[in-house]
């Protein structure tokens, strides 16, 4: 299992570009409902900096306020699907190419 990266100095590219466009679809939802920056971090109880790291997509920002922006916008719902095991097609292959038939059975 590979490390995780050390935010600062390590992230992989694919994160950073996931993580700003994450961030840049926050601001666009602020920025639609007439939200300052000022106004979201109100409501979500965090800073004004905090809210400018969120939007630029900071690694560094904690999970929980990601999720509080989008439970303000009403799409929380989303989160747990991110790794929900339904879709997790490569755990699926690992477990199918487990399962071997019983010595003794035919089909």
């Amino acid at each position: 299992m590979p490390r995780a990266p050390k935010i600062t100095s390590e992230m992989p590219q694919p994160i950073t570009q996931a993580l700003s466009s994450l961030g840049a679809n926050l601001r666009l939802a602020r920025e639609r409902r007439g939200m300052t920056i000022r106004d979201l971090g109100a409501q979500i109880n965090v800073s004004a900096p905090t809210i400018i790291k969120l939007e630029r997509g900071d690694p560094s920002v904690s999970m929980a306020i990601y999720a509080a922006a989008l439970h303000l916008y009403e799409r929380l719902e989303w989160l747990p699907d991110l790794v929900d095991p339904q879709f997790d097609r490569e755990a699926l292959r690992i477990e199918l190419a487990g399962i071997r038939p019983r010595p003794g059975r035919r089909r």
